[in-house]
């Protein structure tokens, strides 16, 4: 499977992004990641914890039971506090970065504020993740990639905002997505000659009002991933899912968007 891109030029043209299925890593890809495994720590640490939280309350029954420790299970019961107590304080840390936004506050909290008055039904901004979400089905008619006429009001304040002193040295890499439904009227295959074009026609598309509304060429990037990451499953005897039909909009640090080209 190949995973095509395009980079934001005067005239933006079509590349190659990854082969195998393969995404190329940004600097909110390894936050991801790095999310994903203070998860799998804290779980790790709360086994540990609890297990050695055992083994101390049987040594001080056993104490009770015989009336005093000998010095080398005092040391023992010792060495499980301590270790308890760094676990502790490594679970408390690890705590408190999930969760945290992974942009700046400022600019997460502007991002939020302009979501939630903009409205669910046509974006979503994941703070977690650093990415505003548009519903294709809203941004775009039908098998197409003109943005409409609302949709582009509210991309005109995103960028806004995007333009801002709090979002200096930044960039901004927008994704197209599309579901799995193949097309088949001959007018939009004409125009789209799969859905990998639909949706790096419709990156394009928003790329270009980003651009018209102010934002400079060289901080944009956009990227066509077709069918082939959705986010929920996608239901045959639904018409595919619209949870996947979206364009996603990604705020990266400047110079962090790292394309390559390969093929099979």
């Amino acid at each position: 499977m190949k995973t095509r891109i395009i980079m934001s030029v005067p005239f933006a043209i079509i590349g190659i992004l990854l082969a195998g299925g393969c995404v190329p890593r940004t600097q909110y890809d390894k936050c991801v990641l790095q999310n994903d495994h203070c998860n799998e720590r804290l779980e790790q640490l709360l086994a540990e914890q609890q297990n050695q939280q055992l083994e101390a309350e049987r040594w001080k029954q056993k104490y009770e039971l015989l009336g005093g420790l000998q010095q080398a299970d005092k040391n023992k019961v010792a060495a499980l506090e301590a270790s308890l107590a760094a676990k502790k304080a490594l679970i408390d840390q690890l705590t408190a970065q999930l969760g945290q936004p992974v942009l700046p506050i400022e600019l997460s909290n502007a991002l939020s504020d302009w979501a939630a008055k903009t409205g669910s039904e046509l974006v979503e901004y994941d703070e977690k993740k650093g990415i505003v979400r548009f519903k294709s089905d809203l941004l775009f008619a039908k098998g197409e990639d003109t943005v409409q006429a609302e949709a582009r009001i509210q991309l005109e304040s995103l960028s806004k905002i995007l333009n801002s002193a709090v979002a200096e040295g930044f960039d901004i890499q927008i994704v197209g997505h599309t579901d799995d439904i193949p097309i088949l009227k001959p007018g939009t295959l004409a125009k789209h000659r799969s859905n990998w074009h639909l949706s790096a026609h419709r990156a394009i598309a928003v790329e270009n009002v980003l651009e018209q509304a102010g934002i400079k060429p060289t901080r944009l990037s956009v990227t066509g991933m077709g069918e082939y990451r959705p986010i929920q499953p996608n239901e045959p005897n639904q018409r595919g899912n619209p949870r996947n039909r979206r364009v996603e909009i990604y705020i990266v640090p400047a110079g962090r968007v790292n394309i390559t080209n390969q093929s099979n």
